[in-house]
């Protein structure tokens, strides 16, 4: 791949965000670095086909999904229309998903069942919509996936108040036994309730948080040294790393205002 673009969606990108979840929608999207998120990502090209290399699986389609950690080589969609979409497997809801994948790391999936979906993929690339419409885009792709409904699982209230803590808990301050005596629980029942509902680790969800955190702080003029402390992050290196674990790019890319829109979608 040569003469890339100075930034990886360079006609713009819209990121609408909650807790351990993403939609990413841009005309074009170039990745040349590797990277291996935590979630599953699902990739839906509203235009021309795009290719993908994943370990070493090459794929030339219009839809794919990628397990969780598989190291993503490249991604190149240069006039796609492309729709990127995180799925923390190990959440309740996303259970048929997690069945379906198996144990394969790179699925191409045909376009058909996701054709209908298209025209609103469309609208929230080109206009901003309400988190309530990108959330139901989210569940009538996982449907279109598995072919069943998806499941709805009422969060635990001891899980909602342990995320509480950790939204507003520095990275760096940021302890399993800590959260536990705050929600009244035992580091290990905490720990193992978390993952149950939330798909993540508390250090999975606490980076996750501080990174989004970052990018607000950024947002409002803050310097990147003062984003890194301000975040609870240990230093520069820190953050880099925790940005490009979740979208294989540096923090500054992301909050690049020529290019991205970010909308908080809690």
């Amino acid at each position: 791949m040569t003469d890339l673009p100075d930034h990886p969606t360079p006609r713009g990108v819209t990121i609408y965000y909650w807790p351990c979840s993403l939609v990413l929608l841009a005309p074009a999207l170039i990745l040349d670095r590797p990277t291996g998120p935590l979630s599953a990502t699902v990739r839906i090209a509203c235009n021309e086909p795009y290719a993908i290399e994943v370990g070493d699986q090459k794929l030339v389609t219009r839809a794919s999904i990628v397990a969780p950690k598989a190291e993503r080589r490249r991604i190149l969609a240069q006039n796609s229309d492309i729709a990127l979409f995180y799925l923390p497997l190990d959440m309740p809801e996303y259970s048929g998903v997690r069945t379906w994948l198996g144990d394969r790391t790179l699925v191409d999936l045909p376009l058909e069942p996701f054709a209908h979906l298209l025209p609103d993929i469309r609208r929230a690339m080109s206009e901003v919509v309400q988190p309530s419409e990108i959330k139901k885009l989210v569940q009538h792709v996982v449907e279109a996936i598995t072919d069943r409904p998806m499941d709805s699982i009422p969060e635990d209230p001891r899980v909602s108040a342990a995320r509480d803590v950790l939204d507003q808990m520095p990275l760096s301050e940021v302890r399993l036994e800590t959260v536990a005596q705050h929600v009244h629980l035992s580091a290990s029942r905490l720990r193992d309730l978390f993952r149950q509902q939330t798909g993540f680790t508390i250090g999975e969800y606490a980076r996750w948080r501080a990174v989004w955190r970052a990018a607000l702080l950024w947002k409002r003029g803050l310097t990147i040294t003062q984003v890194a402390e301000e975040a609870g992050f240990h230093d520069l290196a820190h953050l880099d790393r925790a940005f490009n674990q979740i979208f294989g790019v540096n923090p500054s890319t992301i909050i690049d205002r020529r290019f991205v829109t970010l909308v908080n979608c809690e």
